[in-house]
């Protein structure tokens, strides 16, 4: 990316000049840029790792000998397991399509990235069905509330109500995003709640 258009990719006031600052170390980058950065890019190198894992997989790649495992590698070439792969791989193109999406509108509130999880209020299934899901990086609880639409398989649409609403089935916490440093890389984590948000089914 250019630094325009990373500045246009992270929001920022001063789009390239502010990214050519931090470049330059003339400004600090702000905690909630380094979060997006760091999550973006531990997206691109788990579904690269994805990737290079479906390559050596391929049935033609396999029988060509173009890909060599090591001798001691076992490869699992069932459908469920390439199934699972292409699955993986399309939640973090997702989820990099989730992070890289520019705001609807000018509030300040846009700007802001937040950890987002959605729970039901009565839990009705147990394992592996889920009653709760997460989102890392998310800018607003509208912009959540989409991504889990697509990704919860709930059968129906999601929207924000008022406590006393008697359809709210869903509780949206959304959190401070919390990072930490291990080795040359950083994870992040949910960390203080900082609203709770009742949702119903549409």
């Amino acid at each position: 990316m250019s630094a325009e258009q990373l500045g246009q990719f992270l929001r920022v006031d001063g789009g390239g000049r502010t990214v050519r600052r931090w470049e330059a170390g003339e400004n600090e980058i702000p905690g909630p840029a380094i979060v997006v950065l760091e999550a973006a890019m531990q997206f691109v190198a788990r579904r690269d790792s994805i990737l290079q894992q479906l390559n050596v997989y391929l049935p033609g790649a396999m029988r060509t000998g173009e890909r060599k495992l090591p001798q001691a590698a076992v490869v699992d070439t069932t459908d469920a397991y390439v199934t699972r792969l292409l699955e993986h791989k399309q939640m973090f193109d997702d989820l990099l399509t989730n992070l890289t999406r520019q705001p609807s509108g000018e509030s300040q509130s846009s700007f802001s990235v937040h950890w987002y999880h959605l729970k039901r209020m009565t839990p009705k299934y147990a394992p592996p069905k889920k009653d709760d899901w997460s989102l890392p990086g998310e800018t607003s609880p509208e912009a959540a509330l989409a991504f889990f639409e697509r990704h919860s398989h709930l059968g129906h649409g999601l929207e924000l109500c008022d406590e006393g609403d008697m359809r709210a089935d869903f509780l949206l916490e959304q959190l401070h995003v919390l990072r930490s440093q291990h080795g040359a890389s950083y994870r992040i984590q949910p960390g203080e709640l900082v609203k709770v948000f009742y949702v119903r089914p549409i």
